[in-house]
């Protein structure tokens, strides 16, 4: 199996001892255990060497781990994303992650991965699962993927494509992939371990900020006292409780109510991350729709004329915040954008007369000073509101 370290430079610096998780070792099961013990084995099953496709004259394989009593006919897969191929692919380590994730009631795969072909493996991996969830017992809408260290430089991407929308969500563990646009219907866990390497841990806190800032659906969890490979190097409770963390964070997101939640409200979810990353024409054309097909909705009218005022668009802004006039909206978050819209747009009337509709208590004394309403400072009634 490949060296994870020779993808990016992050991960350059993680000591050798971590490379065990991808490279395979001589290190025995016994020297070190899986954080959970092996569930016992009459509550899992395991099925061996299932042939899910064939690339060439290879043929590819995966192993499958499945509660032997299963709650419902048809449960969440976890997929491991480990660049390995053939015997390679039971190392210990996945072993013991797809047996404790069986044991808690989801179906784990471990397939062939080889590394220069993941990817397209990976496709194949998703088109049989699909193809076949019945006799897996597997809902094909609940498909969720685990990557470690280096394994994240690639599958990180792969999920991350927008076209990969068989994977409902996926974890990410001590490892980084060059993303730089994330999905907004994809639940996205990244896990931290403390104690690895700084180069490592600046550079997952600075992905997680950029899917932060694109309003994607990420969520940041740190073992603080977690070395990188936790789950075999840190055989305590801390561990043991992040990876119940993990296991729930899969059955929680991949839930038929928490997926439906999610896309439907994928478009405003978007529309908002144009404005944090500001796309404010993309925003004001996203935000024009969703006020049309829900008129009622005041929060959304109020988005919609920020994203206007946003993109200069200022005489269809100032029109758009007049209709939110009697609308239950907070007098400052409405007053304020509409009084700018209306000045830019160089109505100062009308930019006074929103400023008077903000309580003076709550009307920020710096607008006095503002650049942005330099227009109005000659005015007497523009200083006597303050």
């Amino acid at each position: 199996m490949p060296d994870p370290t020779a993808h990016n430079s992050a991960m350059r610096h993680i000591p050798f001892a971590l490379c065990l998780i991808a490279v395979g070792a001589s290190v025995s099961a016994q020297e070190s255990p899986f954080a959970y013990p092996v569930a016992d084995a009459p509550s899992i099953t395991a099925t061996k060497n299932v042939t899910y496709g064939s690339s060439g004259t290879v043929t590819l394989a995966m192993d499958v781990y499945r509660p032997s009593h299963p709650t419902s006919p048809r449960l969440p897969a976890l997929v491991f994303f480990n660049r390995a191929y053939g015997p390679d692919r039971a190392f210990y380590f996945y072993t013991g992650w797809a047996q404790h994730a069986a044991a808690e009631g989801l179906i784990a795969i471990v397939p062939d991965l080889r590394d220069d072909t993941a990817a397209d493996d990976f496709e194949r991996l998703l088109t049989y699962l699909t193809d076949h969830s019945s006799e897996l017992g597997i809902e094909a809408n609940a498909i969720a993927v685990y990557a470690g260290s280096g394994n994240v430089y690639t599958a990180l991407p792969v999920v991350e494509n927008p076209k990969t929308t068989r994977v409902r969500t996926a974890v990410m563990l001590y490892g980084t992939g060059p993303v730089t646009e994330f999905r907004r219907d994809l639940p996205l866990l990244f896990v931290r371990a403390g104690l690895d390497r700084p180069g490592v841990n600046k550079a997952i806190t600075e992905l997680a900020a950029l899917a932060v800032s694109q309003n994607a659906p990420v969520t940041l969890l740190n073992h603080s006292t977690g070395h990188h490979g936790f789950e075999i190097f840190d055989n305590t409770d801390a561990t043991r409780e992040v990876i119940d963390r993990i296991v729930a964070f899969v059955k929680t997101t991949t839930a038929p109510g928490y997926q439906a939640a999610l896309r439907a409200g994928l478009a405003e979810a978007t529309a908002a991350a144009f404005v944090i990353t500001g796309r404010s024409h993309e925003a004001a054309t996203a935000y024009a729709k969703l006020a049309a097909d829900h008129p009622d909705d005041a929060r959304l009218g109020l988005a919609y004329g920020e994203a206007l005022l946003a993109d200069s668009q200022f005489s269809a802004a100032c029109a758009a915040f007049e209709t939110l006039r009697h609308k239950d909206l907070g007098a400052r978050d409405r007053g304020l954008p509409a009084a700018r819209a209306c000045l830019m747009k160089g109505d100062g009337d009308a930019a006074i007369g929103w400023l008077k509709t903000i309580p003076t208590q709550y009307l920020p004394t710096e607008i006095e000073t503002d650049p942005a309403f330099a227009a109005l400072k000659g005015r007497a009634d523009f200083h006597a509101l303050f």
